[in-house]
């Protein structure tokens, strides 16, 4: 599975290009992929065209999109911004709901999906972004999305968190109080446990911090093989993130649940 937010289809020449973007997402060969700052759809100049349902068409995939209320824009476009799933399979029940928010904040949302086939059948994916100013309002907002996905069964969240990750021993105390919230819950951070590499997603441009996430509750995490950011010299082009990229399988034995 991967992460991406993919900076409202804006690349880094501040064009809509579709191909290059499809091509990030194909060679990372991921089942399921979460996106955030997606809008859909997109109107650009006199025209509505659907560039979220155009990437599915391209990589064979299907998609789900959830908005997350308002109206933002790229370079030269506009359309309701949101998060939304890429799946090889078909998803089931697709839900979506708005986060808590402070006054005067922008509205996010949660967007939520269960493979219905596949390997990874029964797996259900949570994708979020939030808010970008203030870790208060970021936990209030984390607080939601454990509320809403209180469940035994197997499943991840991810998404933009806009809070800085574990990167190393030294920060190993630093960690911010969402990603502490999540520890506590029982959540695992992929890349903490499996990562390779440095795992800065932002900027894409020598990316200085880790700020996307693919978390498992710890009883799933067991399942867990590698983690990493996608890397190479045309990623800048793409966004102004670089995705994560783990890799998942059942864990032997199977959990059991409910």
């Amino acid at each position: 599975m991967m992460t991406y937010n993919i900076h409202r289809w804006a690349g880094g020449d501040r064009r809509l290009d579709l191909a290059r973007l499809a091509t990030v997402i194909r060679v990372a060969d991921a089942d399921i992929v979460g996106l955030n700052e997606v809008l859909h759809p997109v109107t650009l100049g006199c025209r509505t065209v659907e560039p979220l349902a155009e990437l599915a068409d391209r990589l064979d995939m299907y998609y789900a999109f959830g908005p997350s209320g308002w109206i933002d824009y790229g370079p030269g476009w506009f359309g309701p911004v949101g998060n939304a799933l890429l799946s090889r399979y078909p998803l089931t029940e697709i839900s979506n709901m708005a986060l808590p928010r402070l006054p005067s904040t922008r509205l996010r949302s949660l967007l939520g999906a269960t493979l219905a086939a596949g390997p990874a059948q029964g797996l259900s994916a949570f994708v979020t972004h939030l808010d970008h100013a203030f870790e208060g309002t970021r936990l209030w907002q984390i607080r939601g999305v454990l509320q809403r996905i209180v469940q035994d069964g197997p499943h991840f969240v991810g998404g933009d968190f806009n809070t800085p990750g574990f990167l190393g021993r030294y920060t190993r105390r630093l960690l911010p109080p969402v990603l502490r919230l999540l520890h506590s819950a029982g959540y695992q951070d992929a890349f903490r446990v499996v990562g390779e590499g440095h795992g800065r997603t932002f900027p894409s441009v020598s990316p200085l911090v880790r700020i996307d996430f693919l978390f498992f509750p710890g009883r799933w995490a067991r399942g867990l093989r590698s983690a990493r950011t996608i890397e190479g010299g045309m990623m800048p082009q793409v966004s102004d993130h670089r995705p994560l990229l783990v890799e998942w399988a059942w864990p032997t034995p199977l959990p059991a649940y409910t």
